[in-house]
């Protein structure tokens, strides 16, 4: 007769005692620096903890709707409900990584794309010495690498969702979250536009708040399953949250969620079969048509300004150089290439601050932002850094590609796969070129959204 394990013997005590040291650890801190936060923080993180491990979907449901709260709480200052939440979330998936990897010992990397993701994440943590002896103080170097861990989202989504109605919850969670995003979107710029008394405020950047970027993947994402889902009540439902998120894309006046989707829909065309681009076409035309009208019916009383405001600043892409927007990014960009060669291989630190004239307000301005993916990260962490990042996007591009040739026509797989391959090359193309994704919350989620449905495997 086999003798029982001792209870620390078995690996959910052992883990469990160690969540417990390091709550104990966080207490401590907390109480010698007087940030009770820490301590609300890291109960709700044994909390989510403890969710994941009884009931992983409940806890995958708490990490997709996270992405509202990560989204309507970004703010220039620090809140500290802010402080609850992201360190709740960040918690917990580092908490499951040790525990999937040390505990349970199963294998976290299935290809180069994961492995240079973690490497990527892990590498950033030694920036700090260099930001350090650049000047950047360390809760503002924080405030940039912390949003790099909300790429860890991706992992535990791809582990735990293998069946069918899994991945119909999750992307339902995800469509439920743009349409709230959505919703306070158009309800911000209607706020506006009851105080503007000049068309020119109209164009303002009221609704704007980076979850524009998200509503246009998750558009993608609703034209792609009104191809390839059979139920018409499902396209039903997928036609009317596109052509609700659409309408809340053109009153951000995002020119970068714009090219995105349209980046997506060309690729998403080379994926489908030629019935399947035909239809593209003309669901295209039809939400494009049905987004006016939504517009046209929310604001009456200043829809053809607003129409002709959204007309001109898609077109004024072509000014290049002569849009103040497009001059201003240029420039930046200039700045951050002659600033990444003088010191190449570790960076100036991230957030570190740089001088420009903004065309716009024709002064100079100091600066930690810089409008582009590549060029930021570069400046900020080395031309090393920069290698990795674009060496794991394409590696994750390239899986997704092969898989792809390998999934069923019209199957659900065929339908995040070829979703992923769009998505994908519309961040690398669009939202890396002309926004930084990495330093800011939202838009790291995004990302990590992104890398998850395009490594969706369904179990056979």
């Amino acid at each position: 007769m086999e003798a029982r394990p001792l209870p620390l013997e078995r690996p959910k005590a052992r883990f469990w005692l160690g969540l417990l040291a390091v709550q104990l650890l966080i207490g401590g801190i907390a109480l010698g620096t007087r940030t009770e936060l820490l301590v609300l923080a890291g109960v709700a993180a044994v909390a989510l903890a403890a969710a994941w491990t009884l009931l992983p979907s409940l806890w995958i449901g708490s990490l997709v709707l996270s992405t509202v709260a990560l989204n309507l709480l970004q703010s220039q200052e620090v809140t500290a409900v802010e402080i609850v939440v992201v360190a709740a979330l960040i918690g917990t998936l580092l908490a499951w990584l040790g525990w999937h990897t040390l505990v349970q010992r199963r294998r976290l990397v299935l290809h180069w794309g994961d492995l240079l993701l973690l490497l990527f994440v892990g590498f950033a943590l030694l920036n700090l010495p260099i930001a350090l002896l650049n000047d950047v103080p360390l809760l503002e170097w924080m405030r940039g690498w912390v949003p790099l861990l909300l790429l860890l989202a991706y992992f535990p989504v791809r582990h735990f969702i293998r069946r069918p109605e899994q991945v119909h919850l999750f992307l339902g969670l995800l469509l439920l979250c743009g349409i709230v995003i959505a919703a306070v979107a158009l309800w911000r710029y209607r706020q506006g536009v009851s105080l503007a008394e000049y068309a020119y405020q109209l164009r303002t950047g009221i609704a704007r708040s980076h979850g524009e970027h998200l509503l246009a993947f998750l558009i993608l994402g609703c034209i792609a399953g009104m191809l390839l889902l059979r139920r018409w009540w499902w396209r039903l439902l997928l036609a009317a949250g596109a052509v609700f998120m659409g309408a809340a894309v053109m009153v951000t006046f995002s020119r970068t969620a714009w090219l995105s989707l349209a980046i997506g829909i060309v690729v998403l065309w080379l994926a489908l079969r030629w019935k399947q681009r035909l239809q593209l076409l003309l669901a295209g035309a039809a939400l494009s048509a049905a987004a006016t009208l939504i517009l046209t019916i929310g604001f009456p009383q200043v829809s053809d300004i607003l129409l002709r405001l959204v007309q001109h600043r898609f077109a004024s892409i072509a000014q290049g150089r002569q849009d103040l927007a497009v001059g201003g990014r240029l420039h930046q960009l200039s700045i951050g290439v002659r600033k990444t060669l003088e010191l190449p291989l570790g960076g100036h630190g991230i957030r570190k601050p740089y001088s420009y004239l903004e065309p716009a307000y024709r002064r100079h301005i100091s600066y930690a932002y810089i409008h582009n993916a590549y060029v930021a990260t570069a400046y900020r962490q080395g031309i090393p850094m920069l290698l990795l990042l674009v060496g794991m996007l394409g590696a994750h591009l390239f899986d997704t590609l092969r898989r792809l040739r390998r999934t069923a026509p019209d199957s659900l797989e065929r339908m995040t796969t070829a979703l992923g391959v769009a998505a994908l090359c519309a961040a690398m193309l669009s939202l890396m070129m002309t926004e930084n994704p990495l330093d800011g919350r939202t838009l790291t989620i995004t990302l990590a959204w992104i890398l998850s449905v395009a490594n969706l495997r369904l179990s056979a």
